[in-house]
């Protein structure tokens, strides 16, 4: 299982973290808004990581967290965002993330 999600709407960063992530032999699925990673999230894959952005077009990864939480509670979650206020941090972790990682990383 080497699959990894990824939400986030920074083209650029999805570039980056796509290059790097296949390199070390993952699998990456890439969603830019939270409806398009609730639908590969419906497919009912098994992901490696979760790796959310806060801050989306249609909503939060916030909010991506807390629907995987109430269903998965093994997977890993991190947060990779530009939000570095301490309230975001805490919302973070308290919606089931394990971590908190804030750009630029």
């Amino acid at each position: 299982m080497n699959r990894i999600l990824l939400l986030e709407d920074d083209n650029s960063l999805i570039d980056g973290l796509q290059y790097t992530l296949k390199k070390q032999g993952f699998t990456l699925d890439i969603a830019r808004t939270t409806a398009q990673a609730e639908a590969l999230l419906s497919q009912n894959t098994a992901y490696a990581l979760l790796l959310l952005d806060v801050t989306l077009p249609d909503g939060t990864g916030f909010d991506i967290c807390t629907k995987v939480r109430k269903t998965d509670s093994r997977t890993p979650i991190i947060f990779l965002t530009a939000s570095d206020e301490e309230f975001h941090v805490i919302r973070g972790l308290d919606s089931g993330g394990d971590d908190y990682i804030t750009k630029p990383f």
